[in-house]
């Protein structure tokens, strides 16, 4: 694949997962160190550990419907922050709405970071403006 800009990365990505194919955008453009956080708290130090996090969940996965919102890039700064209201249907039948903020910060075509927010703290940075500027998180943490 040629040399893509930020702007292209992140969109390929977005079509990746709006393809249903989570595990398959994480591994194209997770950085191999990068560092992923749940809501402030660490949930994972480099890719290998959370990839093993996230598996177990996407593979009990029967089928996932990717839905991605709010895009937002900030191409000189490379980072980026959308909304991800995906669903999935587990083994068991029963269909699971995904409400989630997701802000990253890229280098080199790869995600060095990702703050995963739900719930109340979601709800303050959306409130806070972070849809319209991902830069306001930098402050924020």
């Amino acid at each position: 694949m040629p040399n893509l800009s930020f702007s292209e990365s992140v969109n390929l990505q977005v079509e990746i997962l709006e393809a249903g194919k989570p595990l398959e955008a994480f591994d194209r453009f997770f950085a191999r160190d990068g560092v992923m956080y749940a809501n402030d708290a660490i949930f994972a130090r480099g890719a290998e550990e959370g990839r093993g996090k996230q598996e177990p969940f996407v593979s009990s996965a029967t089928s996932i419907s990717g839905l991605i919102t709010n895009l937002r890039i900030l191409e000189e700064q490379e980072i980026c922050v959308f909304r991800n209201k995906s669903s999935f249907t587990a083994t068991d039948g029963e269909r699971h709405q995904i409400d989630g903020l997701c802000w990253q910060k890229w280098d080199g075509g790869q995600i060095t970071e990702e703050r995963y927010y739900d719930g109340s703290r979601m709800q303050s940075l959306i409130t806070d403006g972070i849809l319209l500027r991902p830069d306001i998180l930098n402050a924020a943490i």
